[in-house]
């Protein structure tokens, strides 16, 4: 029973801007991934190969086109977890590894610890062999505008609202496997004018990414601090192991104590059964999916 879904990001965004690119974006990564899940690919593989694609386009708040902080410099933040064993790594604040998603993984299966962050995340990708790049590598003209305006109103923008130009943000995928196996997997570059050093709930496993074959993976995008006061994705693992709640009440609930720390946002979702719930309470959520009928649907503003 496969099942797949990936998000690129959610928020306020201008009703009529054109989301055709960011569409065709994520039904191409999510063919290209569903078929490595009929072919006999893990759930871990597929989440990684998914938000390592999200990253490489520059449409969304991750790697490529991420935004950037304060100092015009782009800080990454990415997770990843394997639902069969709930092993799990992260990093955080990192300029100069080309895929965040790769290096968090790389920390889950090739170092003793669980999260890594800014230098000493970065020297970790080159004494492991994973590709890196400089800085400006990331950066995106969209993004400078964008810094520039927020510079100018002198605010912070969630990553997924929208400036004037329809950028959107944050990107994860969850999957179930032939083998019902669960992973799931998340990366951004956080908010548009942050203050240097800022972790949102991306990089924290249990928050902005979790993943338990008996239960739950998810993978979230919104107001990351209200996530984390919420402990979003724990929360709906335990609604679900202790309360036997089901997916969709769950998500539902966790998202109104989202609410209730004044965040917005979605997430995607996918039980140990196959069930998916795909919620937000933004105005938006980009996201693509392969439910029960096999295929790839798209949406964006339809709830």
């Amino acid at each position: 029973m496969i099942r797949l879904a990936l998000h690129g990001g959610a928020g306020d965004a201008a009703g009529g801007a054109d989301h055709a690119p960011h569409r065709a974006a994520l039904a191409d990564i999510a063919n290209d991934v569903l078929a490595r899940l009929r072919a006999g690919g893990s759930a871990l593989d597929a989440v990684e190969r998914a938000v390592m694609r999200l990253e490489d386009c520059p449409l969304f708040n991750a790697g490529v086109g991420a935004v950037l902080n304060r100092d015009g410099v782009p800080e990454l933040d990415a997770s990843i977890m394997d639902g069969a064993t709930r092993a799990c790594g992260a990093v955080a604040c990192v300029s100069r590894t080309k895929s965040p998603v790769q290096l968090a993984r790389a920390v889950m299966e090739k170092s003793p610890h669980v999260l890594y962050m800014g230098e000493g995340a970065d020297a970790l990708a080159r004494e492991l062999g994973l590709p890196a790049v400089t800085p400006d590598y990331f950066v995106t003209e969209e993004r400078f505008r964008q810094l520039k305006d927020a510079h100018a109103r002198n605010v912070i923008v969630l990553d997924h609202d929208d400036l004037g130009d329809g950028a959107f943000g944050t990107v994860g995928a969850v999957a179930r496997d032939r083998d019902g196996h669960l992973a799931a997997a998340t990366s951004t570059g956080g908010l548009t004018n942050k203050h240097p050093g800022r972790v949102g709930d991306t990089a924290l496993v249990g928050v902005g990414t979790f993943a338990d074959d008996a239960t739950v993976a998810l993978s979230c995008t919104g107001t990351g601090e209200a996530f984390i006061r919420a402990g979003f994705g724990h929360h709906i693992h335990a609604r679900m192991a202790f309360s036997s709640w089901d997916l969709a009440r769950a998500c539902g609930e966790a998202l109104e104590r989202v609410r209730g720390f004044k965040g917005r946002g979605g997430c995607i979702a996918v039980d140990r059964d196959g069930n998916l719930a795909l919620p937000y309470t933004s105005k938006v959520m980009f996201r693509a999916w392969a439910g029960a009928d096999g295929r790839v649907n798209l949406a964006v503003g339809e709830k």
